[in-house]
């Protein structure tokens, strides 16, 4: 199999950023770029009790909004694709927990390399509910790029 990179996207201004950045490094080492964007589950703030009381739950839409979730995820990753240039990009759109769906398809893809922005969800989301790129060097089997603002140019 060929070396590859994935790069999650989400439609942010830093997650363009990664793109272009994996799309650089794919053409430079020669790799083949996956395009990755995750339908995240919803999280109930209070669908299980633990010991130390009410535990957030990651909870999968029911499937007619998944399906729909899917399908505009798939609509932006060939919007980003052609926005970016980048034709020969495979595109997967994945559910789950975005952190632990990057790597699982980092497995799969036998990615030597996970790219991603810094910043997709908004400062408050990102402290309520935890950093994607946080999380992802945490569970990641592979090395992981984190893309700051302004890296595009």
């Amino acid at each position: 199999m060929t070396r590859s990179i994935v790069c999650g996207v989400d439609g942010s201004a830093d997650s363009e950023a990664s793109l272009a950045v994996a799309a650089r490094l794919a053409k430079s080492v020669g790799a083949r770029l996956v395009l990755a964007n995750v339908v995240e589950y919803v999280r109930s703030p209070y669908a299980a009790v633990g010991a130390c009381g009410p535990a957030p739950v990651a909870q999968a839409p029911p499937g007619e909004v998944l399906r729909g979730q899917v399908e505009a995820g798939e609509r932006l990753v060939e919007q980003l694709a052609e926005q970016a240039h980048v034709d020969r990009a495979d595109r997967r759109v994945v559910t789950g927990l975005a952190a632990e769906r990057l790597a699982d398809l980092a497995d799969e893809e036998d990615a030597e390399l996970i790219v991603v922005g810094s910043r997709g969800r908004g400062g408050f989301k990102a402290a309520v509910l935890g950093s994607v790129s946080m999380s992802l060097i945490g569970v990641a089997r592979c090395p992981v790029l984190v893309v700051p603002p302004g890296a595009r140019e």
